[in-house]
């Protein structure tokens, strides 16, 4: 384990963006990501698509299990394998006027194993409740439910 606060990895992917609405047709391209994981939030790990305002947050277990099975049905971020050497990644976004749209980034599976390997150089898959300083969650519960600075 490594003492770092966070970590930062960049990869890339083949993005595909299809409008539900609008019978607008899929946009296929690649792109630069940029992984992102800190230890004050170790259940998480942030996908930010590089040169865009697009960031996608989500449960670092979920990209874990989405390697071997698939995984987020229910949510907005559904992840699985795809033969060996891919995971694809889908995310259902809301425009907010009444459209919506599916982002689906297909990474080489070693790109996956990389990110995850980096963030357990932080915090090891099943102890992040070992990274959380209680003090700080209570501190900002309390900011949260009754406005304490």
């Amino acid at each position: 384990m490594i003492e770092a606060h966070e970590i930062s990895h960049r990869s890339r992917a083949w993005l595909v963006v299809r409008k539900l609405a609008g019978g607008v047709p899929a946009e296929v391209r690649p792109v630069a990501v940029e992984w992102r994981y800190d230890r004050t939030d170790p259940w998480a790990i942030t996908m930010l698509i590089t040169g865009t305002e697009y960031e996608y947050r989500f449960a670092r277990e979920l990209l874990d299990r989405g390697r071997i099975e698939p995984v987020g049905a229910d949510g907005h971020v559904f992840v699985q394998p795809l033969l060996s050497q891919w995971i694809e990644v889908t995310a259902r976004c809301g425009c907010g006027n009444g459209c919506s749209s599916v982002a689906l980034f297909s990474f080489d599976h070693s790109e996956i194993d990389t990110v995850l390997e980096a963030t357990e150089q932080l915090v090891p898959l099943g102890a992040e409740t070992d990274a959380v300083d209680e003090a700080t969650v209570d501190a900002e519960l309390a900011r949260i439910a009754y406005g304490v600075a």
